[in-house]
């Protein structure tokens, strides 16, 4: 998760592939990777101008919440701590379209009482 803050954009972006892989994978190691800092390093990536990585890392958050949302983690307020709804609905704009129905994706289901 380190390497997800180096100074070297490609050292990030292959740190963020790692993280991605990680939460998409057995719920333990999900909940192991948010509480050492994973769904910090994804937020921090949102505002990558590579649409194919945001919607990547669109996709790992979803995975975390939904992981969140079944074990009765707080997963979802961490994302709003961390003004990630505004990030959120900013990438809902999108003019790429798959990052646009990601973020709608996640906004509706976590998100919209």
């Amino acid at each position: 998760i380190e390497l997800a803050y180096s100074s070297k954009r490609g050292l990030r972006k292959e740190a963020i592939w790692v993280i991605a892989n990680v939460v998409s994978s057995l719920d333990e190691h999900v909940i192991s990777a948010v509480e050492s800092g994973a769904l910090e390093a994804l937020y921090n990536f949102l505002s990558d101008g590579d649409a194919k990585v945001v919607a990547f890392v669109l996709q790992s958050i979803e995975n975390i919440l939904e992981v969140g949302t079944e074990t009765g983690k707080t997963y979802a307020q961490k994302v709003v701590n961390m003004d990630g709804l505004e990030a959120l609905e900013r990438l809902a704009s999108s003019q790429n379209t798959t990052v646009q129905q990601r973020a709608n994706e996640v906004l509706k289901r976590f998100f919209t009482k």
